[in-house]
């Protein structure tokens, strides 16, 4: 039977497969799907956003690579899942570079990612792949309901060929659950119109023992001011918000728009290596402002540029001629407050001039496994489409 079957991690909702099969005389579906909710925990329940279509949504691209070029302006978004199951057609059952006809801009940056399974959170995911004839139907639906009980299962009706499949669920939770900012955040959009968008931060109060643990948990990556002599109000910077988890990181960056989400986190990268931070600017301190706005979003997208009856499968063998029919993903992320609440250890230390770190502008979220190289979700958010408003 050629079927391979994949158990690779399990923590976050994120559904994604891939479908290349032949329907009636041709056909195929190329699909991924991927849920991530960032910081909740059981003592929380964070609002859910319905799936909407992303040719509903007016200022969100999904892009298939990091190095999709961006639109001039809009919110960015896109995910490890899609390539992940790229690569499994490619690998598992083309044996070879997978060559789409009338694709070839998008398809040669999915052969060109260095993006692999490899960086997907350890214990999070099952894939596999093999023939509808050799059954890998059941095995799929069979292996999901044991290692993910509960998950919708997936169906292929009318499809025939071959299937690729994966299912993603990881999840990011903060040590110290944060507070949700008693005035709403003054989001400036990338055209510079202020909005009132709900966020979350540091507690606001004198629970001094609550702040300790809430600050002791982030890192400043880096911090920029116009005046290095007045640090205070920071004009770019990056937060390290699960800094005291050694697995996963969640960051959180202002930083100037970029071409594409690869020259962003470049930036990002370059920007950490030559920060020379002391004591003081590296923590964050109980006495510093923290406001991020709550970003929360349920998109399903199809990619054009990868479907349609132009989009012939040209690798030789018994799928050549084949088209894809559809090639889609599927996103669920949230990103607020909440968190696994444990008790960490933390102390009290002098601080300087208290910082404003207020994400009230445009900012990216990477989320990665500190052990490799490459995130696996990364969103440029520069309008409010995917935020809560006030």
């Amino acid at each position: 039977m050629d079927v391979e079957a994949k158990r690779q991690g399990n923590s976050l909702l994120n559904p994604w497969f891939l479908r290349l099969a032949a329907l009636l005389a041709s056909g195929g579906v190329l699909q991924g799907c991927w849920g991530e909710r960032v910081g909740d925990h059981s003592g929380c329940r964070p609002r859910t956003s319905p799936a909407v279509s992303s040719d509903l949504l007016a200022k969100t691209e999904i892009v298939p690579t990091l190095d999709t070029p961006l639109p001039p302006s809009g919110n960015a978004i896109w995910c490890a899942t899609f390539q992940v199951a790229w690569n499994l057609a490619r690998d598992d059952i083309f044996r070879g570079p997978l060559r789409i006809a009338n694709a070839e801009p998008v398809a040669d940056r999915l052969e060109r990612s260095p993006v692999t399974a490899a960086v997907l959170p350890p214990g999070s995911f099952f894939s596999a792949a093999g023939r509808l004839q050799d059954g890998i139907a059941e095995t799929i639906r069979r292996e999901m309901s044991r290692q993910f009980a509960g998950a919708e299962l997936p169906e292929f009706d009318g499809a025939v060929g071959f299937v690729t499949y994966g299912y993603l669920d990881t999840k990011a939770a903060f040590t110290t659950p944060f507070m949700d900012t008693k005035q709403p955040i003054q989001f400036s959009d990338a055209a510079g119109v202020m909005h009132s968008v709900r966020g979350f931060g540091l507690h606001e109060g004198t629970d001094w023992d609550l702040l300790d643990r809430q600050a002791a948990q982030v890192k400043v990556l880096f911090s920029q001011a116009d005046d290095e002599s007045d640090r205070s109000e920071p004009i770019a910077f990056a937060l390290d918000l699960t800094a005291d988890q050694p697995q996963q990181q969640v960051i959180v960056a202002v930083l100037p728009r970029a071409k594409h989400l690869r020259a962003a986190l470049d930036e990002l990268a370059k920007r950490i290596v030559t920060f020379a931070p002391d004591e003081y600017s590296v923590n964050l301190d109980a006495t510093d402002t923290l406001a991020i706005p709550n970003v929360a979003f349920h998109v399903n997208h199809e990619f054009p540029e990868l479907q349609g009856v132009d989009k012939t499968i040209e690798n030789p063998g018994e799928f050549h001629g084949l088209y894809i029919l559809k090639a889609a993903q599927s996103i669920k992320f949230r990103l607020d407050k909440s968190g696994a609440t444990v008790v960490s250890e933390s102390h009290m230390r002098a601080a300087a001039i208290p910082r404003d770190f207020v994400v009230d502008r445009p900012f990216l979220i990477v989320m990665k496994c500190r052990s490799a190289d490459e995130p696996f979700f990364v969103a440029w958010i520069e309008d409010v489409e995917l935020l809560e408003n006030e």
